[in-house]
């Protein structure tokens, strides 16, 4: 009896064509996952953090570095992730709209606080106050909607600076001197850097009279889907309210708070 024939077969790997390109498309991103830090990256490193030969990690990234979703440093033989990867995410944010989601959370905050709650997206210097809803307490923060909030002094600028890559924090650090916004503020980016990690460890940021005086903030990121930071929820108030027991309570309200925001955006993203 005459042979049936299979299903057509890569050349080079001899799998079904199917899986062939499954797999190649798999060790592509398995690649760019492991340049999602931001910082170049060496060929050897590369190939070590993918489980990849070294050749074939070199066909695939230069693959990659054609069609201009990485960047190449000849002199270092080094990769990185190219800019295109910004107007993918900016495309999948445009998806979530995260101030309609993050509404209702955010009316809730503030009538169970009474302080003023605020919403800031990240920007390439600072964060943007995009959404500012006034407390009800006799003695509180003024709203600030439409502000910029500096990634070292205020707490949704730590909470969303804490998550970003150390190349981020870097080129943040050496755009010049950290500006003191009072007395308190501190602005040696070794120290800065040490309040960044306790942010990470606790899930909350604190700022207390850095941005102004007479005025204290806690704040908490949101996560997208991809577990990027991409909104931070502060809460603020008179320094007098915020002691040490007020803002552990006010911490862990905002992160279970904004866990129920980054599911439901996550939720929506895959619809």
């Amino acid at each position: 009896m005459p042979r049936t024939a299979g299903p057509p077969r890569d050349a080079q790997t001899n799998l079904p064509a199917a899986e062939a390109r499954i797999q190649s498309v798999a060790r592509a991103k398995a690649l760019l996952d492991a340049m999602a830090g931001g910082e170049w990256v060496s060929l050897r490193d590369l190939a070590a953090r993918t489980g990849l030969a070294k050749t074939t990690a070199f066909n695939l990234v230069s693959a990659l570095v054609d069609v201009g979703l990485t960047e190449r440093d000849p002199k270092a033989g080094a990769y990185r992730l190219s800019l295109q990867h910004l107007v993918y995410g900016k495309a999948v944010e445009r998806r979530l709209d995260i101030a309609a989601i993050a509404r209702p959370h955010l009316i809730r905050l503030c009538a169970t606080t009474r302080e003023t709650v605020n919403l800031a997206l990240p920007g390439p210097t600072d964060a943007v106050i995009v959404e500012s809803l006034e407390g009800t307490q006799s003695l509180r923060v003024s709203s600030y909607s439409g502000t910029r909030a500096a990634y070292h002094s205020t707490a949704c600028g730590r909470a969303l600076l804490a998550h970003q890559s150390p190349g981020f924090r870097k080129i943040i650090y050496s755009v010049g001197p950290l500006p003191p916004a009072t007395s308190r503020t501190i602005t040696d980016p070794e120290e800065l850097e040490h309040i960044l990690e306790s942010c990470r460890s606790v899930g909350w940021a604190t700022e207390y009279e850095e941005n102004e005086m007479g005025s204290a903030c806690v704040a908490a990121p949101i996560f997208g889907p991809s577990g990027d930071a991409i909104a931070a929820v502060s809460i603020a108030g008179p320094s007098a309210r915020f002691e040490p027991d007020n803002i552990e309570r006010l911490g862990k309200l905002l992160v279970a708070a904004l866990a129920e925001i980054t599911t439901e955006m996550t939720r929506t993203a895959a619809r």
